[in-house]
């Protein structure tokens, strides 16, 4: 039987992963410094962006595959 992957599920390309990155880097600068310029803190806005971050991946039916 074939396995089939969970469509509600995370897949990383590992070997897209760096492309991706580079794609969203210059909008992610222009948050912090949008952020930044808002009066919140460096540490603020990191510690922010790490928790929306972790709340998008932690859907319970939701599982993350590297591959």
């Amino acid at each position: 039987m074939n396995k089939m992957l969970d469509p509600r599920g995370i897949v990383i390309s590992s070997d897209r992963l760096e492309d991706c990155k580079a794609y969203l880097g210059s909008e992610f600068q222009t948050l912090v410094d949008h952020a930044l310029s808002a009066g919140w803190s460096l540490d603020e806005v990191v510690v922010a962006l790490d928790g929306l971050a972790a709340e998008e991946i932690a859907v319970p039916a939701r599982a993350m595959t590297l591959h």
